[in-house]
């Protein structure tokens, strides 16, 4: 089976960590994969993170869209059928693409307008489509002015017509994109949890006050929270370190009492999770959270926002404590001293590796792919 499907480098990402993780699945398999990365500037760093693919197996491919920039068209487009029109030839270069490398099936990762843009060359290719859920773009992006964000929930109304095959990692996410996207029920569905594969560590006693969370600079991940979190635990006396690993955004609004770290390879942020004693996730919504649930896997308490996908993982193996209701930061912080340095049981510990498997998980998304791969698409 040959899969084409858009692919990242960003270390901060989930889409990367995830869709790395399955490449590398697949690609034991025998499959090929076709993958397509936008340029969206000038100039990049080479892709080191994807130097790992065997490319007997693995074809990268790399679209230039920096001219087209897609917060600058959004700005003047008066509806969707404009954005398109600015995009009609990369989506041009993505058909010829597809007719050079004959994929089976397309695998778009994420919602936002480079997986939309994929959709509509492999529908007008009569390509079936898997499309796996990293966010609700229409959510993430609702900050933008009211005609923007018309354009972008019209961007992901449009999967409804063009995808055979939806994955969710979440309940909470199908649910929400059910009644707020499509407002209908999605027969074609199915909820795949993002898999965790970790490195094995050796016994060890937890940091007790060592708080940290791991976020990209986005209004929903509620990084404003974590601050505050960090005033009223000293305010009260509670001696500790807080670490922020982000892509130094906004390092003028980080408090100095938090020490700030760049975005790193996932070997050296596994080994970052072992020196801590608490990572906090406080998104106001996150359709699953591979940071808390890579951390819990090592071992490492969490604590994570009640409007997250993981918590349904967490508390269906006893780990309910990590799962709370950020709007009451008195609670949090009580929470925190509580938390912070707790060991996990070895039962619960095993439960959530087992639901959290990589090879049971992405084989679980390639029979997808494979039923995907052999529907006829309609015009």
């Amino acid at each position: 089976m040959k899969i084409f499907t858009n692919i990242t480098r960003e270390y901060l990402g989930g889409i990367t960590t995830t869709n790395n993780a399955l490449l590398s699945f697949l690609i034991i398999d025998k499959n090929e994969i076709v993958g397509l990365e936008f340029d969206t500037v000038r100039c990049m760093k080479g892709p080191i993170i994807l130097q790992k693919l065997d490319p007997r197996f693995f074809e990268h491919y790399i679209l230039n869209i920096h001219d087209l920039p897609f917060k600058k068209i959004i700005n003047t487009a008066k509806n969707l059928n404009d954005i398109k029109k600015y995009y009609l030839s990369a989506i041009k270069d993505i058909k010829d693409l597809m007719r050079k490398t004959s994929p089976n099936v397309i695998l778009l990762n994420g919602t936002s307008y480079f997986p939309w843009l994929i959709s509509i060359a492999a529908h007008e290719l009569k390509i079936p489509i898997v499309l796996r859920y990293h966010g609700i773009y229409s959510v993430e992006m609702q900050y933008l002015h009211k005609k923007a964000n018309e354009i972008i929930l019209g961007i992901e109304k449009s999967f409804e017509k063009t995808v055979t095959a939806f994955i969710f990692p979440s309940n909470l996410c199908k649910n929400i994109v059910e009644k707020e996207i499509f407002k209908k029920q999605i027969k074609n569905g199915y909820v795949i949890p993002n898999p965790v594969q970790v490195p094995k560590i050796s016994s060890r006693s937890l940091a007790k006050r060592k708080i940290a969370m791991v976020a990209r600079w986005l209004a929903i991940k509620n990084i404003d929270v974590f601050f505050q979190l960090h005033k009223i635990l000293n305010e009260q006396g509670w001696k500790h370190s807080a670490t922020f690993i982000n892509e130094k955004a906004n390092t003028e609004m980080i408090p100095k009492t938090i020490k700030q770290l760049t975005p790193m390879r996932y070997e050296e942020l596994c080994d970052f999770y072992k020196s801590q004693g608490l990572i906090v996730a406080p998104a106001y919504f996150e359709t699953f959270g591979n940071v808390p649930m890579e951390a819990v896997c090592m071992g490492i308490p969490v604590l994570v926002s009640n409007n997250m996908g993981c918590a349904e993982i967490l508390i269906a193996v006893g780990l309910e404590k990590m799962v709370i209701d950020f709007s009451d930061l008195a609670k949090v912080a009580s929470r925190v001293k509580e938390l912070c340095g707790q060991k996990i049981l070895p039962k619960q510990l095993n439960a959530l590796k087992k639901i959290l498997d990589n090879r049971l998980i992405n084989t679980e998304i390639n029979n997808v792919l494979i039923n995907t791969s052999k529907k006829v698409v309609n015009g």
